[in-house]
């Protein structure tokens, strides 16, 4: 009789909890949804495509192997970057090995210290480490705050880097990492080869219109044309740096947009026109057939100035770093 009362309070604690655990979340309980989409592109290969709003800043992508994983840029947002962790560990206990940048702009490594902290060894273009900490502030301008400017002042330093073709093994499972020309001078594409994927970084944008601030368009409508002429092209799945997931058809359309640009610029300059000049002369027939990309609006004008400032000569673009002995 003495143990009457504990016991039905027992009881009662443990039914409540069930009932507790039964019960559907609540709005504030419930996890919050995921900043980007996140597709399988290929046996143990995923992309994480940004949402519509923005707020990973960019895609990235991940590939599982026999013995670790491997991690394809870092988004700007390190929250968006931890959530990329948990999606990770959801599918896999491998470790997560490596992180590959595919250029230096923030919105692709602003996440590399969670991936670092995660495990990941950093890999970069070799002139990522002369620019990430640099060129980030100019990269960014007007929109530079002091927040941002101490952020950038401490991104990680890549532990690994190259500026040639490499090879890196994930056990059993081949991952090529290679160096592309075009975007800004330091960018790299990754392939995996068994599942016929290829991280494309910026080098590609799939119907979203690009920053050029860092680009040399002639040698990114080059490179953009190798890839859409390749031979297994029509078989490859092109993950972009932002838009949608892509095929050769919208690489194709990327290389319009780039040769457009080129095309309207040049012409203008031959009509002897520069500058803002230059710029309200090609806008009209750059926007009939553009407007609809998302980020024209910001980036067409800029790209008019760049390409004029490109095809002058006058461009500023970040400074490679020499190549040395070893090099």
């Amino acid at each position: 009789m003495p143990r009457t009362k504990p016991l039905r309070t027992a009881l009662a604690t443990a039914a409540a909890a069930v009932t507790l655990a039964s019960a559907p979340l609540s709005a504030a309980d419930a996890p919050a949804p995921l900043p980007f989409t996140l597709k399988q592109v290929g046996p143990g290969v995923y992309a994480a495509i940004d949402g519509p709003k923005g707020k990973s800043g960019s895609n990235a992508g991940f590939v599982i192997g026999d013995d670790g994983v491997l991690v394809i840029d870092s988004f700007f947002h390190p929250d968006a970057t931890k959530r990329l962790v948990e999606q990770i560990r959801k599918l896999t206990p491998k470790p997560i090995r490596y992180v590959v940048d595919t250029h230096y702009h923030i919105d692709h490594v602003g996440g590399d210290a969670v991936l670092r902290q995660a495990g990941a060894t950093i890999i970069a273009h070799r002139n990522e480490r002369a620019w990430v900490r640099t060129d980030n502030q100019h990269l960014l301008g007007d929109r530079l705050t002091p927040a941002l400017k101490a952020t950038i002042e401490k991104l990680p330093l890549p532990d690994i880097t190259t500026r040639h073709r490499m090879t890196v093994w994930l056990g059993s499972r081949k991952v090529v990492i290679e160096p592309a020309l075009g975007h800004t001078g330091g960018d790299l594409m990754v392939s995996v080869p068994d599942a016929n994927v290829l991280f494309c970084g910026d080098i590609l944008w799939n119907h979203v219109s690009p920053n050029i601030i860092d680009g040399n368009v002639t040698d990114w409508i080059a490179t953009t044309d190798r890839l859409r002429t390749a031979p297994d092209a029509g078989t490859i799945t092109f993950v972009p740096g932002h838009g949608d997931i892509a095929t050769a058809s919208d690489i194709a359309a990327f290389e319009g947009y780039l040769t457009d640009l080129k095309t309207l610029v040049g012409r203008e300059r031959s009509a002897g026109l520069s500058g803002q000049a230059l710029v309200d002369a090609a806008m009209p027939a750059f926007r009939k057939k553009y407007a609809d990309w998302p980020a024209f609006s910001y980036f067409a004008p800029l790209q008019l100035k760049f390409m004029d400032q490109e095809l002058s000569g006058t461009k500023r673009v970040p400074k490679p770093v020499p190549a040395g002995p070893a090099d």
